[in-house]
């Protein structure tokens, strides 16, 4: 098998996370419970362009026909999105692929910029488009490009937040945004960065509806193929650290900023399988040392629950063996998710409400960006936390 992103013969398997189910499915009953399917996942790394890939080709429809992720149930995602609508509050007409339930549609309409979402997720599209944030609820497409030049003309700025990792047919997706752009048009991808997840040791962000994950390098060879160039970079804080890059076509004006080759030497001394394999081998003892601490937790007696239910759950709990045993119950705030349970483990999910704040003692993090605001909700409670991986207590952050 060659690599999907640049048909380089020099992909092997990297590392394994074993069995594991739809990580953005959350069971609601005993015969969703029973139907759920577990898949093996294995992770190939290409060394030609640097990038990582799960290889198994499950339908995109598979995933994103009802959806359970909500970008603005997040304050700090909402802020994340306000800064960057302002960033782009000179332009003219944005288009924003993926754009869940309008967390950048909204910031653009206030400040009068034309504006239109693309977004496959029939639930959660259908909530933005009645909040007055015109959706269109499809995956991005020649159709789909056609409606947004009959709504609006041509962009001069098209974004993709969080996209790229869920693509499995780049050459249509490109070719699409190619025909679309202004000529002098940029093209704004946000997208989970591959050296982090590793240096951080964040492999529980793999999960099968993100079939790709990306280097500086493997974007740039793949943008070169499809005549366009990326032109800046930076890094942004979103998803545990991701990279904000500007790409436009190959014919158009200027130059590449030197913070795009620096990173792309910063990855050819770093990205290789030596790296990766060591990384792995330490997020493997950091999930043991999760589980024997929630074991020894239970021995106590102690009341252990979690808080937030992003899809990195479902690789940490399913990777680690992590079941209702071990966390009572996960807390999370978007009701979407409330009432249902966690893929594989099936670990009861509750809204925050319905959650007996007094008897929890210890909190497992998942969703550990948002600790900020989470913490603030128990200001009134003796309640330790924990980040799972590496497991440690964050405690120390509450301001």
């Amino acid at each position: 098998m060659n690599c999907l992103l640049c048909g380089s013969a020099k992909l092997d398997v990297a590392f394994s996370l074993g069995h594991q189910p739809l990580a953005n499915k959350y069971p609601k009953d005993t015969l969703e419970l029973k139907e759920e399917k577990l898949y093996m996942m294995n992770v190939d790394f290409c060394e030609t362009c640097c990038a990582c890939q799960i290889n198994l080709n499950l339908s995109r429809d598979t995933f994103f026909k009802d959806y359970y992720y909500l970008s603005s149930v997040n304050q700090e995602l909402v802020k994340h999105f306000d800064d960057f609508a302002s960033e782009l509050s000179e332009m003219k007409f944005v288009v924003d692929i993926g754009s869940n339930d309008g967390v950048l549609l909204r910031p653009l309409k206030k400040l009068n910029i034309k504006c239109i979402g693309v977004d496959p997720s029939e639930n959660v599209g259908q909530l933005a488009n009645s909040d007055g944030l015109k959706t269109i609820i499809s995956f991005f497409n020649k159709e789909a490009a056609k409606e947004i030049y009959e709504f609006g003309g041509t962009p001069d700025c098209i974004v993709a937040s969080s996209v790229f990792t869920h693509l499995n047919n780049h050459k249509d997706f490109l070719a699409d945004i190619y025909n679309l752009l202004s000529e002098d048009g940029v093209f704004i991808v946000e997208v989970e960065y591959l050296l982090n997840i590793l240096d951080q040791l964040q492999f529980e962000r793999f999960y099968f509806d993100r079939p790709f994950y990306y280097s500086l390098t493997s974007l740039n060879i793949l943008f070169k193929n499809h005549n366009m160039r990326i032109v800046d970079v930076k890094h942004i804080a979103t998803h545990g650290g991701s990279l904000r890059i500007y790409v436009k076509k190959s014919s158009s004006s200027g130059v590449a900023s030197t913070h795009v080759k620096k990173i792309l030497s910063e990855e050819a001394k770093l990205l290789n399988f030596k790296f990766i394999h060591k990384r792995f081998e330490e997020f493997n003892k950091q999930i043991n040392y999760l589980n024997e601490n929630l074991v020894a937790f239970k021995r106590k007696s102690l009341k252990v629950v979690g808080y937030g239910s992003p899809a990195r759950l479902a690789t940490i709990t399913n990777f680690g063996n992590i079941d209702n045993k071990l966390i009572d119950y996960i807390i999370e705030d978007s009701a979407l998710k409330a009432g249902r349970y966690s893929p594989g483990q099936h670990i009861p999910i509750i809204s925050f409400e319905n959650a007996s704040l007094k008897d929890i003692e210890i909190i497992v993090l998942f969703a550990y960006e948002y600790f900020g605001s989470i913490v603030k909700k128990f200001d009134a409670h003796e309640v330790i936390f924990y980040k799972p991986i590496p497991f440690e207590k964050i405690n120390e952050e509450k301001n």
